[in-house]
C-alpha cells in the first residue's frame, strides 16, 4: 500500500493506491464535502485482482483545505479528477463515482472524452433540479409527515426543533442505507463545501449545483458505462435508466433491496453491490481483449487473402473479395 499527496488545482490532495495487475480502479467519492473513508473497507478486497486508488478531493479528509470557496466549482473538481489520474500514471482506468463523484464522472466522460476502460456511475444523478423534485416526492411518500418535518421547517426556520433530526434519520434510513449506520470525523468533512455547492440537502438545493443538469451531454459519452443504483435509493431508477438510454454503451442495473450507499448496506447487500461493480469490470475487459484480437487478426486475413489470389504485390489497392471481407 502507498499513500502520499499529489498536486491538483488549488493545492495538494491525498491518495492511497494498493494491488497490482489489470486495469486500474479510481474511485471518486460522493459528497461533495466527505471524504473517501467510506469506500475503504467495501472496494479493498478488490486489490487482489487489480490495483485500488482512492483520493480525497480537496477540502476534504487529509488533502488540503479550502479556504477560498471560489475553488469550489465542478470545472475544478473535474481538473482535479484529470490531474490526478495522469498524475498517478492511471493507463485505461475503470473510473469509480459514487452519487457526487458519480455527477463528476459522467460530465468529465462527457465533455473531455477520457480514455477510461469503463466508468460506473453508481447512485448518481446527470440533474440536480428533477433529483431535488424526484427525493421530495419520496419523501412525501414516507410515513409520519417526513416532508414537512424536514423541508417544511427549513422553509419555516424551525429546523432547532429536535424532531427536525427525528425526521432526517427517518429519511436517510428509507431512501440512503436502509440496513446499517455510518459515522464519520467531523474533522474529514467539510460544511463549508457542502454548504456552497448544496446548501441544505439534497431535497433542498440552494447552492452552486442548484442548476446542474447535462441529460443532454450524456449522449456524447463513449466509454462504456455501468448505471448502478438500488430498489430503494433517493436517485430513483426512473431517473437512472433515463441517463443509461442517453448513453451509446451502457447497462443499468438496480440492485434489490438496496439504497443510495450500497457499499455500506449490512451483507449480503454490500457484497452483491461490488460483484456487480466487479463483475461489469471483467466483463467490459474481456469484451476488449476479443475486440483487439480481431483488429490485430483482420490485415493478416486480407493479407492471406491477398497471397492466395496469386499476387501479393500488384492487387493491394484492388478491393477484397466481398466473401473473404474481414
Amino acid at each position: 500500500m502507498t499513500e502520499g499527496r499529489i498536486s491538483v488545482p488549488g493545492g495538494k490532495v491525498w491518495y492511497r493506491r494498493t494491488g497490482s495487475g489489470g486495469a486500474p480502479l479510481l474511485l471518486v467519492h460522493g459528497g461533495p464535502g466527505y471524504p473517501s473513508d467510506l469506500l475503504f473497507d467495501a472496494f479493498a478486497p478488490l486489490a487482489q485482482e487489480r490495483e485500488v486508488v482512492w483520493y480525497d478531493q480537496l477540502g476534504v479528509g487529509r488533502s488540503d483545505p479550502v479556504d477560498d470557496i471560489s475553488l469550489l466549482t465542478v470545472d475544478r473538481f473535474l481538473d482535479e479528477l484529470g490531474a490526478v489520474s495522469e498524475g498517478l500514471g492511471l493507463e485505461r482506468p475503470h473510473v469509480y463515482g459514487h452519487s457526487w463523484g458519480a455527477m463528476l464522472g459522467l460530465q468529465y466522460a462527457a465533455e473531455r472524452a477520457p480514455e477510461w476502460t469503463s466508468l460506473v456511475c453508481a447512485n448518481g444523478l446527470a440533474s440536480v433540479p428533477r433529483f431535488e423534485q424526484e427525493v421530495r416526492d419520496l419523501m412525501a411518500k414516507l410515513p409520519g409527515n417526513v416532508l414537512d418535518r424536514t423541508y417544511g421547517r427549513e422553509l419555516r426556520g424551525e429546523t432547532g426543533d429536535p424532531d427536525y433530526w427525528v425526521a432526517q434519520e427517518e429519511y436517510m434510513r428509507a431512501c440512503v442505507l436502509r440496513t446499517s449506520s455510518v459515522s464519520l470525523d467531523p474533522e474529514l468533512m467539510s460544511l463549508t463545501t457542502f454548504r456552497t455547492m448544496i446548501g441544505h440537502a439534497d431535497y433542498h438545493v440552494t447552492g452552486t449545483l442548484k442548476d446542474w443538469d447535462i441529460f443532454e451531454a450524456l449522449e456524447r459519452i463513449q466509454v462504456p458505462t455501468l448505471v448502478l443504483g438500488g430498489e430503494f435509493d433517493e436517485c430513483v431508477p426512473a431517473h437512472l435508466t433515463d441517463i443509461a438510454e442517453r448513453i451509446p454503451d451502457s447497462e443499468h442495473v438496480t440492485q434489490p433491496g438496496a439504497a443510495h450507499m450500497g457499499y455500506l448496506e449490512e451483507e449480503p447487500l454490500r457484497d452483491a453491490y461490488v460483484s456487480l461493480i466487479q463483475d461489469y469490470m471483467a466483463r467490459v475487459e474481456a469484451r476488449a481483449c476479443r475486440d483487439e484480437t480481431a483488429e490485430r487478426a483482420a490485415p493478416a486475413a486480407v493479407a492471406g487473402a491477398l497471397q492466395r489470389d496469386g499476387r501479393p504485390g500488384a492487387r493491394r489497392s484492388a478491393p477484397v473479395p466481398s466473401a473473404e471481407r474481414s
